[in-house]
């Protein structure tokens, strides 16, 4: 045994440095292909939801066909090689995807491209921070127009990239900072489940290979062929498609008060179901039961005269909206609480202890640096303070729910408006800090500290070392945060802003604008039901953790009701509970051991409709199909 480990270890090391070049070479061309893929063919986005397109279809065609080939040639890729790349690609999703580089872009150019007598946009010029945006007419008209030459005017770009690259690396340090805070709280010592880090887990498995098992092959052939079916109705229109998204259950209530619930949908996602299935029941209980909970609340206050709508103010929304914050904030509290209960015992060691400062020094360096940009020092500090909380629990409900799609709905101008009125932070605050907003938050779903946090199991169990992991992650963001915009501004110059994605290019940064110029022209006060919901949501929040720990099996797990009324749960919430369903009567009638039997087809589901998708890009890409978008089905949010 002596002599068989002693070349391994020799050679093992030094192949890490290649890994890295070749998970480099990896996000660097997913930054790149994203920008045509997401921008100008509007397919499915391969970097949208906990579990993107584009790292699940490496790790398949990694394992299943990479692997195999090497051997032929005496050479093996080990798991934690394999969880390298993968991580490399998974933990800077945010960073490659088309919401960092694209809405900071075309955010500023927005404001100076659209700006007419009627929108009265010339307010806001004044308060936009000239290294954000080239301050040149044509350069702006070539950017949703198209330049003659196809060619980017990288001069007056550079600043602007610049810019943003040294602001979201300070973002990034920070972040690092927290996931390795949590990391081993959440991994060793309360053992989430990690449902999103189980899958890559499971197609890294060398002992039980997905491949090799039968029920994995009925739940990946099963979306495979149904998504397969639709692409064909996409090419060929007399075949019929099978409807799975967005499918109305509204007219099931035409009479007031319960026509509120005219808008309601249900969608079908069998990676949801798969996902839920590998979650604990009580979380996915808590989703969809907090849900239609949410529903009838809606429907109560419709019947005691309060109009639907009115998300800015006095409406049923800005209630429900009121309540998502305080149990945000809720839950950060408690999360926060039990770190602060271990800050002088030995169960937070020396380097949770240096991460906590790291994160600290991340969320001084982000105020400074936006107060340079021109917002107040107060405002910024309260923004990346708000920030952070939304990040840390998106990643605890990513982390312990496995929820495909997790956001918020609010943002932080939401919170001023509620609690001291709309114009109470002024205008310029609200105009430089929806920048940050737009490039790390705006575009919820790929928040970027739940892929960092499931990464981080990933390695953990595949026994990649922090000194590779942080290393490898670290180059592949620099890689994502320099080509990412590149690549987006070369499309943009080459077909014009105005024929790409319109969520991207013009109604995400126009909706800010819009929202703004609102609130100066007629602004409102403080809303003391909004205000009331945020002090309901939180208490109620307590109470739902207060009991959970204390009654045993208490059914309803708290997560739940932090996204009952999002827009993504809206979408996920009949999924999750056909999962929830389906473990409960297999637990019951099959008992743990059909569970683990039946564990692979639904891991089966997730990647089935990851691959599907993935198929269904090359051929859409290959014939230049535009709009056939698989997964995840709905635009941006």
């Amino acid at each position: 045994m002596v002599t068989v480990s002693k070349p391994i270890t020799k050679t093992a090391k030094p192949r890490y440095g290649l890994l890295i070049f070749v998970g480099i070479v990896i996000v660097a061309l997913c930054a790149w292909f994203r920008a045509p893929l997401d921008l100008w063919l509007q397919g499915s986005r391969i970097g949208f939801g906990q579990l993107p397109i584009a790292p699940v279809a490496l790790l398949v065609i990694l394992v299943w066909f990479v692997q195999p080939l090497l051997r032929q040639f005496g050479v093996s890729l080990s798991r934690s090689e394999l969880a390298l790349i993968f991580c490399m690609l998974f933990a800077t999703t945010r960073f490659w995807s088309s919401s960092y580089s694209v809405l900071p872009l075309s955010l500023g150019a927005s404001a100076f491209y659209y700006a007419n007598p009627a929108n009265n946009y010339e307010l806001l010029h004044r308060h936009i921070p000239q290294w954000l945006v080239p301050q040149d007419k044509l350069v702006i008209k070539a950017f949703y127009e198209g330049s003659p030459d196809g060619k980017v005017p990288w001069g007056y770009w550079i600043p602007t990239l610049a810019t943003w690259t040294l602001s979201t690396t300070i973002l990034w340090v920070s972040l690092l900072g927290l996931t390795f805070l949590f990391r081993r709280r959440w991994i060793s010592d309360e053992k989430l489940v990690f449902p999103v880090a189980q899958v890559p887990l499971a197609i890294l498995d060398e002992r039980n290979p997905l491949k090799n098992q039968r029920p994995f092959w009925f739940g990946f052939i099963f979306p495979l062929v149904l998504h397969s079916w639709n692409g064909l109705a996409v090419y060929f229109p007399t075949i019929p498609s099978v409807p799975l998204r967005a499918i109305p259950i509204g007219f099931l209530f035409p009479d007031p008060p319960f026509s509120i619930l005219s808008d309601m949908t249900i969608d079908f996602y069998p990676s949801v179901i798969g996902t839920a299935y590998l979650t604990s029941t009580d979380v996915a209980l808590g989703f969809w039961f907090f849900h239609f909970l949410r529903n009838l609340e809606r429907v109560a206050l419709f019947a005691a005269g309060l109009q639907p709508g009115g998300v800015d103010h006095g409406g049923i929304d800005a209630i429900t909206r009121g309540q998502e914050i305080g149990a945000f904030f809720a839950i950060c509290g408690i999360l926060a609480w039990s770190i602060w209960q271990n800050r002088k015992t030995a169960s937070l060691n020396k380097a949770e202890k240096a991460s906590f400062f790291i994160f600290l020094f991340g969320l001084i360096g982000l105020t400074v640096f936006w107060t340079l940009m021109g917002a107040d020092w107060w405002a910024s500090l309260a923004y990346f303070i708000v920030f952070f909380v939304v990040m840390l629990v998106l990643a605890r409900i990513s982390c312990q729910s496995g929820c495909m799609f997790v956001a918020m709905d609010f943002h932080p101008h939401n919170i001023s408006g509620y609690l001291f009125g709309q114009m109470s932070v002024g205008l310029k605050n609200l105009v430089v800090l929806m920048f940050p907003h737009m490039a790390y938050m705006m575009e919820r779903d790929v928040v970027s500290l739940p892929y960092l946090m499931n990464s981080t199991k990933v390695a953990a169990e595949t026994g990649l070392s922090d000194r590779e992991f942080l290393f490898g992650v670290f180059m592949a963001y620099l890689v994502a945060t320099l080509f990412s915009p590149v690549a987006s501004l070369a499309v943009f110059y080459t077909h014009g802003g105005l024929n790409l994605n319109y969520h991207y290019a013009t109604r995400l940064p126009r909706w800010a604008w819009d929202k703004y110029i609102g609130w100066f022209s007629s602004p409102s006060p403080a809303d003391l039901k909004a205000t009331l919901g945020i002090f309901a949501g939180a208490t109620f929040t307590l109470l739902l953790t207060s009991l959970h720990h204390r009654i045993p099996h208490f059914p309803f797990h708290p997560l739940g009701f932090t996204l009952a009324d999002s827009l993504v749960v809206r979408k996920v919430w009949f999924s999750i509970f056909l999962g929830w369903l389906s473990k409960g009567l297999i637990l019951r009638y099959g008992g743990h051991k059909f569970y683990w039997a039946w564990r692979p087809a639904f891991i089966g589901m997730v990647v089935g409709e990851l691959m599907a998708a993935a198929i269904w890009l090359v051929i859409d890409a290959t014939l230049k199909r535009k709009g056939h978008d698989v997964f995840p089905g709905f635009p941006p949010l």
